[in-house]
């Protein structure tokens, strides 16, 4: 054997290692974005559902108690008799019940019926 060769032992190098260690971050960033859009997407599914059980209650309401449109509507009038409990928004909006007539406010940017 020549004295300037050295016999290669199993194993990776560095520059692999950080390759594939890249390729591993890339993924990674690639998959946490994808999950917080589903994760948004599915806050305003609900959100746009607890509005929609808010408006059926209100209508319910004006039609058992003679309301008309631009009455004012709060939540101890819908509270326990038409919802169970008051909605929370899942992305920490607060639901305002608007007069009869109008749609359920949300305030979180983008949830709106």
């Amino acid at each position: 054997m020549f004295p300037c060769m050295r016999s290669r032992r199993g194993g990776f190098t560095l520059i692999e290692i950080m390759i594939v260690v890249v390729i591993i971050g890339v993924l990674l960033s690639v998959a946490t974005a994808s999950f917080t859009k589903a994760r948004d997407n599915t806050r305003l599914k609900s959100c746009l559902k607890n509005m929609q059980i808010i408006s059926s209650a209100k209508e319910e309401y004006a039609m058992e108690c003679g309301k008309s449109d631009g009455d004012p509507v709060n939540f101890p009038d819908l509270v326990p008799a038409y919802i169970r409990k008051d909605p929370e928004c899942p992305a920490n909006g607060v639901y305002t019940p608007m007069p009869i007539g109008q749609n359920v406010d949300c305030t979180f940017v983008g949830h709106d019926l």
